[in-house]
């Protein structure tokens, strides 16, 4: 597993870093970015899946990428993540459960799905919900494999469980 999880993890890196051509023209470039024929993940998105706008933290910037996979029937605690971030399924389809309602202050509520949202792999790259308290799952019969790079803030936790 672990090897091909690595496997994964370098054509990623590989396609997202390589262009089709060895020169750029003028009519390759877009908004100051070179645009590739295939490979490009998000493109100057700054509305998460819900629509809400991306704000950069206030404190020490810090990036934090995880690659993580959940076994099929699997479901993450309820918990919030204080920071935005880029996430790429890579395989299988991930299923976020949101509770809209309860305030990030109230651990101890019991919590309900309010709205769920499906990201599988292929899709474009999104930029997560922050600030909402949420579980994900796999409701797949194989693996989930999907990357997450969180725009957050030095030595602070990326999530928070209820």
């Amino acid at each position: 597993m672990k090897t091909k999880l690595s496997f994964i993890l370098m054509i990623f890196i590989i396609s997202s870093s390589c262009s089709t051509s060895p020169s750029v023209n003028a009519s390759e470039i877009e908004n100051g970015l070179v645009k590739f024929e295939n490979g490009d993940l998000m493109t100057a998105d700054s509305l998460d899946s819900m629509g809400n706008e991306f704000h950069y933290s206030d404190g020490e910037a810090a990036i934090t990428s995880q690659v993580k996979v959940l076994k099929p029937g699997v479901k993450t605690p309820w918990h919030y993540h204080p920071y935005t971030g880029v996430v790429y399924v890579l395989q299988g389809e991930l299923t976020v459960n949101f509770d809209t309602v309860t305030t990030l202050d109230n651990r101890a509520a019991v919590k309900s799905i309010s709205t769920t949202q499906s990201f599988k792999a292929g899709d474009k790259a999104f930029l997560s919900v922050s600030n909402t308290w949420h579980y994900s799952e796999n409701r797949g019969d194989n693996d989930l494999i999907f990357m997450a790079t969180w725009l957050g803030e030095k030595n602070e936790p990326v999530a928070v469980f209820q």
